[in-house]
């Protein structure tokens, strides 16, 4: 859909300028491709961080401390905010206490809590 969206876009284009057929009109249609590419992987990035917790996959790949950190200050906003106070609560994994203390000895990142 984006390829017919962009073919179109460089067509109306072509059209507006030259009032005829020209063959720069494929320049103009890899630039409206690479803008809906853009616009494509910047909704994809925004689809997969959680909406409830804050978590964000891509981020905690480069950098796990800031993802922990991102995660915290969703879940201290969401325990603050009056409208979450009925709302139905999250449904967070526990981590045993012995799996929480091998995860922190590997040092692959750092544990907000235990019931995440």
């Amino acid at each position: 859909m984006n390829i017919i969206a962009s073919a179109f876009a460089s067509v109306v284009v072509m059209f507006a300028i030259w009032q005829q057929y020209d063959p720069r009109v494929m320049i103009a249609f890899v630039v409206c491709l690479a803008i809906s590419e853009v616009f494509v992987k910047i909704r994809w990035r925004l689809s997969v961080v959680c909406r409830s917790c804050g978590f964000d996959p891509v981020l905690y790949l480069k950098d796990p401390e800031s993802a922990a950190q991102k995660v915290k200050e969703q879940l201290d906003i969401r325990k603050q905010d009056p409208k979450y106070l009925l709302a139905k609560p999250l449904n967070l994994p526990a981590i045993p206490k012995q799996k929480a203390e091998a995860l922190q000895s590997k040092g692959k990142g750092k544990l907000v809590s235990r019931s995440i």
